[in-house]
């Protein structure tokens, strides 16, 4: 049940750091196309960077769960530097290229999550089907969060939800059972 939980709370954290990645931008950069560009394909390389950060970096024999919680440590710090940013210097499209770097740090966790996780489950299917449901079930939170609460929601949902994932992974998984492994 812990397993469950934990995955399908990454897919909810995953969604709501790209829906307040997507309403801030939105609000202090950018309403056209540039935004919602910039966070699609800077989540998707970070998503690559990430999967292959992951191998690369599992096989040095450092704690699987050690790395998935700096992780989402180094997500939230991209995220919360560009909120700042976007914040100071509103309408600055010159710093635009920044944000597509710290939205890749942001995804980039997402794909290490999909590498170290991928032996939680019996069937990796389960894995897909929990984060993806989490995932569903994070937009519409992030919709409605933002929707009633405005920027106020994209400033502390990442931050709390971060903290919840990092517990219960640790809850979740107990070091040396398995679960999380290293790569092949």
């Amino acid at each position: 049940m812990k397993k469950f939980l934990y995955v399908t709370s990454m897919g909810v954290f995953f969604a709501i750091l790209q829906t307040s990645y997507f309403f801030e931008l939105e609000i202090w950069l950018t309403a056209a196309y540039p935004g919602f560009l910039t966070i699609m394909l800077g989540w998707l390389l970070g998503n690559v960077l990430g999967l292959a950060a992951g191998k690369r970096w599992d096989n040095k024999g450092r704690s699987p769960l050690i790395l998935l919680s700096v992780f989402i440590l180094a997500s939230l710090t991209a995220y919360y530097i560009s909120i700042s940013l976007l914040k100071a210097y509103p309408y600055q499209m010159a710093y635009l290229p920044f944000y597509a770097v710290m939205i890749m740090v942001s995804g980039a966790q997402a794909g290490h999550f999909f590498n170290a996780s991928r032996s939680i489950f019996i069937s990796v299917s389960t894995l897909f089907f929990l984060e993806n449901n989490g995932f569903v079930i994070g937009w519409i939170i992030g919709f409605f969060g933002f929707v009633m609460y405005g920027s106020r929601f994209n400033v502390v949902a990442p931050g709390a939800l971060g903290i919840v994932c990092i517990f219960l992974l640790w809850l979740a998984v107990r070091p040396g059972d398995g679960a999380i492994k290293a790569s092949q």
